[in-house]
């Protein structure tokens, strides 16, 4: 008999806890409705959107006269922010806006660990016979180089806090170091803790 009851009362425990969950799919352009101070889903899309709409408005990266297609490889970010913030993923966002607003009139060089070790995979394919091909290219240089930096200044005042953050971003070219183009985003946010989340 105790055994039912306990039984019963780990059913009814079990199914309370899954009553409180609520999930559901939101629009990616919509506010995030679990904040604080920080970047928000939706900066990152803004930032990604107005950075890749004003490279291209630039023109730095516009093809010559001679149509030949300039290249650039993206740095990764330098947070210097208080935040743990997933910089890949402002990264990528801004690379696919660039790759889908510019196409193919620029080259985006994949300077990453991944693309080096597949890379290098490829080549020693080939060189053994295993797989087709030549190895008669070199890798692809790069004309310019998208660096960025995150900063933040964090105030704190009892239950309220306040964050200022700013991403900046730098187009630098490689022959001779000019920098063509910078721009950054800026977000201001506050978030008062709750007596019950201290």
């Amino acid at each position: 008999m105790a055994k039912h009851l306990l039984f019963c009362g780990l059913i009814g425990l079990l199914l309370s806890a899954c009553a409180g969950t609520r999930d559901s799919r939101v629009a990616t352009d919509s506010a995030d409705t679990v904040t604080g101070t920080g970047l928000q889903s939706m900066d990152i899309k803004d930032m990604a959107v107005k950075m890749a709409a004003d490279i291209k408005a630039n023109g730095a990266l516009a093809q010559g006269t001679d149509g030949e297609r300039k290249s650039f490889y993206i740095y990764p970010l330098d947070n210097q922010s208080s935040d743990r913030i997933d910089k890949e993923l402002i990264l990528e966002k801004i690379r696919t806006e660039l790759s889908k607003s510019m196409g193919r009139t620029i080259k985006i060089i994949d300077r990453s660990m991944d693309a080096d070790r597949l890379t290098n995979e490829e080549r020693m394919q080939k060189d053994a016979g295993m797989v087709s091909g030549t190895n008669g290219r070199k890798v692809a240089g790069s004309d310019f180089v998208l660096t960025g930096t995150i900063r933040s200044r964090d105030r704190q005042a009892g239950r309220l806090k306040s964050s200022y953050i700013v991403v900046t971003f730098k187009l630098t070219s490689l022959v001779d170091q000019e920098l063509v183009w910078t721009n950054d985003y800026e977000i201001k946010s506050e978030s008062e803790k709750s007596v019950i989340n201290r």
